[in-house]
């Protein structure tokens, strides 16, 4: 009778772990999975929330004059006429900051100083670095400007320190024909130079 009464209970404990025990311990199991999702989400949350908020105060932290300065370093687009005339009124600058103009106009006419043969084209070189060519554009910039060789390399500095950035590709330069009596430091050099200038391209 005993032995028929524990086979009972053995039978009744399996019946009552399989039909109940057992699939209240998977639904426990799988809301303990859940719950670690969802602890893991929250943790992520506070994570991308934390770094929107410091995020917002460095864009709250920049004045206006930065976001110009940003504007010209990187802008919209290649902006093809305004940087043939930022280049002309570099040069011209200068010209006129050296008091030379006299050795490239008779006339001392500073307005007609200008880069000649001005060609902007999309460069289709590889960009090396971590860039996303997605969103970072590349152009060629090639031009002829006329100088002595202490101008020229005025000129270089200035765009050294232009705030638009440039990466300068080649230059080459031709000798002109000078008549004896002219100083080495009158001779006009005709310089080639291709430069290459960034954008950020529209999403």
């Amino acid at each position: 009778m005993k032995i028929i009464i524990s086979i009972i209970l053995i039978a009744a404990s399996i019946a009552f772990f399989v039909f109940f025990t057992k699939p209240q311990w998977a639904q426990l199991k799988e809301n303990r999975l859940e719950v670690e999702k969802l602890v893991i989400a929250q943790e992520n949350a506070n994570k991308l929330k934390s770094k929107i908020e410091s995020l917002s105060k460095v864009r709250s932290s920049i004045t206006a004059k930065d976001q110009e300065k940003m504007l010209k370093m990187l802008p919209n687009n290649v902006e093809n006429v305004k940087l043939i005339i930022d280049f002309d009124n570099m040069l011209q600058d200068l010209i006129e900051d050296n008091k030379t103009v006299s050795l490239y106009n008779v006339a001392g006419d500073i307005s007609k100083i200008s880069i000649d043969n001005p060609k902007i084209s999309q460069s289709t070189s590889v960009i090396e670095g971590n860039f996303d060519v997605t969103q970072l554009g590349v152009a060629d910039f090639n031009f002829s400007v006329s100088l002595t060789y202490n101008d020229f390399l005025s000129f270089l500095k200035r765009l050294e320190s232009s705030t638009r950035i440039f990466d300068i590709e080649s230059i080459s330069f031709s000798t002109p024909t000078v008549a004896g009596s002219k100083r080495p430091d009158e001779i006009v050099y005709t310089f080639n130079i291709l430069l290459k200038t960034y954008w950020l391209k529209s999403k």
